[in-house]
């Protein structure tokens, strides 16, 4: 659904925009996908398909980059990779990786001034899964 959203937006969009909004796609503060952009708190763009899947970036309305990660597909809906979050200022907000559209592993955090925050452990959810006991 995100990309045919995506191709609508590609499609309407006219002149007088930011050269990196003409084909992005808009998103509300959940990063969820919304029709106007006096809605949006982000916008997004398809940068690359890579044999890993798609490598999509986020940005804040006034232009900084939000995100930046990889999907296993174009709709946005399995992120899968090492992905980055930023704070407006610039500095990384926290970095780590999803597996199958969780988070997995160690997440490093940073406060806005660059300082680190304590890291956060995530388990992959179908692994854990998979080892509860069962009960008899």
């Amino acid at each position: 659904m995100k990309l045919l959203t995506i191709l609508f937006f590609v499609a309407i969009q006219g002149f007088g925009i930011n050269p990196g909004e003409r084909d992005a796609l808009y998103l509300d503060d959940r990063m969820d996908v919304v029709k106007k952009k006096n809605s949006a708190t982000y916008y997004c763009t398809l940068e690359e398909e890579t044999p890993d899947g798609f490598h999509f970036k986020v940005y804040f309305l006034s232009g900084e980059v939000k995100m930046e990660g990889i999907y296993k597909d174009p709709d946005m809906k399995i992120a899968h990779g090492q992905f980055n979050f930023y704070y407006r200022n610039g500095q990384t907000e926290s970095t780590g990786e999803y597996r199958e559209g969780n988070k997995y592993g160690i997440w490093q955090r940073y406060q806005p001034d660059g300082t680190p925050k304590a890291e956060k452990i995530y388990a992959f959810q179908p692994m854990l899964q998979a080892i509860k006991p069962q009960n008899p």
